[in-house]
């Protein structure tokens, strides 16, 4: 046999004893990630309400007073600042929010209440502080102003209407009454339609009565003078 024969002869079972070596080693397995699904973030303000108010219509309208009390405010943050999640802890939890609810409603409430009296007596503080002194200079002056008034209610001078409700700081419900008060007056209104000149003179005998008595026939007196 030849050298060369005898050295292929010798390498042929080397190779397979490799081959075999690498074939029983083993093939290592990339591990797999697996994602955990995304935690769902609980709110407890949400959750607590959702505890309380089902089949419970006291808790329910107990809120819709409040949020009506409230108008505009964001809700959910201004019961979460005022303390509700404190029953969150609560054993009785629907007692807990019924009673943070009605609390919260008639403490705003008596607040409101509060606030439009200060604000009330700030207004006439405010008028009596725009009030003129009685003269008979200002008394004459406005005496003069409630007939040039009254003439324009008369013949519907809305211009002149809106004027003087201004000057004689008069609100929409003074001015209705001082405006129904007048169209009662068929009689004048009679005489007008039929001979607009007698306007004149009405305003001729109204200066006259008023000058004399001038609490009775000044317009809107008691918030124009001290």
């Amino acid at each position: 046999m030849k050298l060369s024969n005898i050295f292929i002869c010798a390498m042929v079972p080397i190779f397979i004893a490799s081959c075999a070596h690498k074939s029983a080693t083993p093939i290592k397995a990339t591990p797999i990630k697996i994602e955990e699904p995304p935690q769902i973030e609980t709110d407890p303000l949400s959750v607590l309400m959702q505890h309380t108010e089902s089949n419970n219509p006291y808790v329910v309208n107990a809120k819709d007073q409040l949020q009506k009390l409230l108008q505009s405010q964001n809700f959910n943050e201004y019961i979460s600042n005022e303390g509700i999640l404190k029953c969150i802890n609560d054993p009785n939890q629907s007692a807990c929010v019924l009673n943070f609810y009605l609390n919260e409603y008639y403490e705003l409430k008596y607040d409101i209440q509060i606030r439009k009296v200060i604000e009330d007596k700030q207004i006439e503080h405010k008028i009596e502080l725009s009030k003129i002194n009685a003269t008979q200079a200002n008394i004459k002056k406005y005496c003069d102003l409630s007939a040039d008034f009254t003439a324009a209610i008369y013949t519907n001078d809305n211009n002149k209407i809106s004027t003087f409700q201004t000057l004689f700081k008069m609100n929409k419900g003074d001015l209705s009454i001082l405006h129904t008060k007048i169209l009662k007056d068929n009689y004048s209104h009679f005489l007008i339609d039929e001979n607009p000149s007698i306007l004149q003179e009405m305003k001729t005998e109204f200066m006259e009565k008023c000058v004399n008595d001038p609490k009775n026939n000044i317009i809107n007196y008691l918030n124009i003078f001290r």
